[in-house]
């Protein structure tokens, strides 16, 4: 058992280790989407440098709750638990939209606890709704981190690796500010783009909620870096078997 124990510690602290060097995502052969998102917007962050200031600020015996999507998927290889029931997550059954709900729910029933949900902008979109019953002051405060990355990325990262870096119907609305969409709810809400902004941001809002009971939202600019697929066997690109003809449909 003790050598197990050694084995496991070596492990994660080498995983560690390589999470640390790790900025960017890298894209597969015949594919340049994410050295394309970087050349677009080289001011904004990555999703694997704004995860790593999250963990930064994150207290050791939070509540965390995920959802479906690109950004979520990067994210599940940093968090790291002391205590056992603290992460809530969708996992492979898809439910998009769920880490809202979710940690509203964790903090009904953990009112003594920190709690930090996460979602990006789509999945966000489900339960959005949600704003407006928090803002009745009627449940505890919590903590919400949206990821603004203007996309469904999930959706668009299988048809760029199976559709030869084609995507359709993943853009997201570039207006829509969630930040202001939760103040419109008579709750906080912050927009940040750097590291630091981001770690002073999501500290100011842990604290809001212990200690003041505030709701808010931590809206995270981001760049459009996609990450790995949820599953490569998912799909597979089309084979033409026949060519079709218009011709072949008129009589």
């Amino acid at each position: 058992r003790e050598a197990r124990k050694a084995l496991i510690k070596e492990a994660k602290s080498s995983w560690a280790a390589q999470l640390e060097t790790m900025d960017h995502e890298e894209d597969d052969v015949g594919t340049t989407w994410n050295q394309r998102a970087r050349a677009a917007h080289p001011e904004r962050m990555s999703p694997r440098i704004a995860w790593r200031a999250i963990q930064r600020v994150m207290p050791d015996n939070a509540i965390m709750s995920s959802d479906i999507g690109n950004n979520c998927a990067i994210g599940n290889a940093y968090p790291s638990f002391k205590q056992a029931r603290k992460y809530l997550s969708p996992g492979l059954f898809g439910p998009c939209g769920y880490g809202f709900p979710s940690i509203l729910g964790a903090k009904v029933g953990n009112p003594d606890v920190p709690v930090v949900g996460f979602a990006g902008d789509g999945a966000f979109g489900i339960s959005m709704n949600e704003l407006t019953a928090c803002g009745r002051n009627d449940w505890p405060g919590i903590t919400m981190v949206v990821f603004r990355n203007y996309q469904w990325g999930a959706e668009k990262r299988n048809t760029t690796l199976w559709y030869s870096d084609n995507f359709v119907g993943t853009e997201l609305n570039v207006g829509v500010e969630y930040a202001k969409l939760a103040e419109a709810c008579g709750l906080k809400g912050v927009k940040v783009s750097t590291p630091a902004e981001l770690e002073t941001a999501l500290a100011a809002a842990i604290e809001g909620q212990m200690k003041r009971n505030e709701t808010t939202l931590v809206e995270v600019v981001l760049n459009q870096e996609l990450g790995e697929p949820f599953r490569r066997d998912a799909m597979k690109a089309p084979v033409e078997i026949s060519k079709v003809k218009a011709s072949d449909m008129v009589e």
